[in-house]
């Protein structure tokens, strides 16, 4: 097994970031946040810090979506945003999907996602687009690459796949509800996995030459677990790009960066 790591295109980024003087804010919404939105956030408290970016964290609790598109609206044009899922429900996200005029950095809005379906690399959700930054630096093409994802959320399976498809791969969503799941991610090229299910994927799903993306996220025990048992993928000729110095480490320096 070999690891990969980002960290090339991390310290581009970083460069980026250092020698931009930031004016704009970032606001960090939530709503009865989880672990897992917690840990993401304190992230990128932490790069905001470092970069000195100027950053609101509010959390909402019972407020009205007309009350919560109010307040967002309220900053100046060229702050940016992103809502922290899981944030309410469809019809009081629909609300603000059609109506936040600030700067948005996670393609939330039904106009970010409209331009991420047509193939916008700069219009996807950052998780995907780290994704596809990774791809891209990687491999000279995507042409004619099998691609599994399991994944289909609107933020990074649906919107990872659209984008992929114009760049003439070969792409499949799975779900839990797949049949014949093994011998689909065994017939891949690229297995790129977003479920949340710590150590989910064993050997038993892989075959040799191929590689895994591992972008699942699990707090348990105080830790960050990802969804491949990379344990068991010891002696296989295999890549792996683990959830450690992975596309997580990419994602919060590329929200930050759409805020230039």
């Amino acid at each position: 097994m070999k690891i990969l790591n980002t960290d090339c295109i991390k310290d581009t980024l970083v460069d980026k970031l250092t020698s931009h003087k930031f004016t704009n804010k970032i606001l960090l919404l939530s709503k009865n946040p989880t672990s897992e939105v917690l840990y993401y956030k304190k992230a990128i408290i932490k790069r905001c810090e470092k970069f000195a970016i100027e950053y609101v964290d509010y959390e909402f609790t019972t407020e009205k979506p007309e009350e919560i598109l109010a307040y967002i609206n309220s900053y100046d044009k060229e702050d940016g945003y992103i809502i922290l899922a899981p944030f309410g429900d469809g019809k009081d996200l629909a609300l603000l999907k059609d109506n936040i005029e600030i700067k948005d950095l996670d393609a939330f809005t039904y106009k970010a996602q409209g331009h991420a379906m047509e193939g916008s690399t700069e219009s996807l959700p950052q998780t995907a687009r780290a994704i596809v930054r990774f791809l891209e630096e990687k491999y000279s093409s995507l042409k004619g690459k099998n691609i599994v994802i399991s994944n289909k959320t609107t933020t990074i399976g649906k919107p990872l796949a659209m984008n992929l498809l114009t760049k003439y791969a070969t792409v499949t969503i799975i779900t839990r509800h797949t049949a014949n799941q093994k011998d689909l991610i065994k017939n891949a090229d690229i297995f790129i996995s977003a479920i949340g299910k710590a150590n989910f994927y064993d050997k038993s799903y892989f075959t040799e030459g191929m590689l895994v993306v591992d972008v699942g996220t699990t707090y348990l025990d105080g830790k960050i677990i990802g969804d491949v048992d990379y344990k068991s993928l010891e002696g296989m000729d295999i890549e792996v790009l683990t959830n450690k110095r992975g596309i997580g480490a990419l994602t919060t320096l590329m929200l930050l960066e759409s805020l230039i």
